[in-house]
């Protein structure tokens, strides 16, 4: 890597880390003085409400970066080449025969780099944050949600309860209602006191233990098929039932996989445990997921044309020109979007068209690069 490979590269950390934290700062200042009555409300003086505050937002700053991370990658690539203009420094360098192309590739590498720490914190940081993510502000305690209840079309259950305990990730006042055919003879209700969500392990199918339940085992008119499904605990007094509706799919049913794992959310998609409605939201995402770091690279190509555009003087002329076309590509991007939520498009369609599309577009317009 060359000195000026270092240097180039070197402004686009900086532009990077100084937008991200003035951003984050922006977000910290207004979320704490929204939530400063929650904090205050905390027992044991000022040491445990700054303590608080400082563990909640550490928390927040992770998801944040998830958020803004592709956002502030491309912004990062735009202001490292408008300000090689502004300064004077393109010109030299392109009179010494260096290629603006060449002058991309530190820039390129940022952009990378800054993807591979997006990815690495939604796959590894965001799943065993997930239970802080989701607790509201100053809350010690359990945090609690209502129940949405769920089916489990391939085992014929349905789920509900009372309410969600989010630390035990426990079902309070559950109801287990076995549906006729498939696993019962006839419909029956099974109630519990609690269901403690179950992981899936090497030999430990997932499901619901139920403590406090009625009636008895012995008392319900299984079939041979939900035998195989509902069997005693591996405690006393208790029952366990098996099936593949977990404990976030009884809350925020519309969102709360964003905090899986890739890994986690094609097991999910795969799972025909789950509606048809679920099931196509979680495909959109995790085709968006999957074509969000390419997404990236191709929408900071695109902008490149526009700020050192060839036969233009005027830095802020370029600088709104690609404004204007990025604003563009966002609306077309959530187009795709919106088409593929009204079933007019698949979500594998509307995930990589845009791609296509821009990516095209992007080895089009590299034609009116300033060289």
């Amino acid at each position: 890597m060359t000195l000026l490979d270092r240097y180039l590269l070197g402004r686009y950390a900086y532009v990077f880390l100084v937008g991200y934290v003035a951003l984050f700062g922006l977000y910290f200042v207004i979320d704490v003085f929204t939530n400063v009555g929650d904090f205050l409300d905390l027992p044991g003086g000022l040491g445990v409400i700054v303590t608080e505050i400082l563990k909640y937002y550490s928390y927040r700053s992770c998801a944040f970066f998830g958020s803004i991370g592709g956002s502030m990658l491309v912004i990062a690539g735009m202001t490292t080449l408008a300000l090689l203009q502004k300064y004077g420094e393109l010109y030299p360098v392109l009179a010494a025969g260096v290629s603006t192309i060449r002058l991309l590739r530190p820039i390129v590498i940022g952009a990378v780099v800054v993807n591979g720490l997006i990815v690495l914190n939604q796959e590894l940081v965001i799943p065993r944050i997930a239970l802080q993510l989701q607790q509201d502000a100053g809350h010690q305690n359990d945090a609690t949600f209502n129940v949405e209840p769920a089916i489990d079309f391939s085992a014929d259950i349905t789920i509900a309860g009372q309410r969600l305990n989010l630390r035990k990730r426990s079902l309070e006042g559950a109801e287990f209602v076995l549906r006729e055919t498939r696993v019962a003879t006839v419909l029956t209700p099974v109630t519990a006191k609690e269901a403690v969500s179950i992981e899936p392990g090497p030999d430990q199918p997932a499901g619901w233990l139920l403590s406090g339940f009625k009636p008895p085992l012995t008392d319900l008119p299984l079939t041979e098929f939900g035998r195989m499904l509902i069997r005693p605990g591996p405690e006393p007094d208790t029952l366990f039932v098996r099936t593949d509706i977990t404990f976030d799919q009884l809350y925020r049913r519309d969102s709360s996989f964003e905090y899986l794992s890739t890994r986690e959310l094609i097991n999910r998609v795969q799972n025909p445990s789950y509606n048809y409605q679920s099931l196509r939201s979680q495909s959109m995402y995790l085709h968006s997921r999957l074509t969000k770091p390419i997404m990236n690279l191709v929408v900071l190509l695109v902008g490149v044309p526009f700020i050192v555009r060839k036969e233009s003087s005027s830095l802020l002329k370029n600088v709104g020109m690609c404004a204007s076309v990025l604003g563009v590509m966002f609306g077309c991007n959530e187009a795709f979007g919106y088409l593929a939520k009204f079933n007019l498009l698949t979500p594998e369609s509307a995930a990589w068209a845009p791609i296509i599309l821009w990516g095209g577009f992007a080895a089009w317009s590299s034609l009116n690069i300033k060289t």
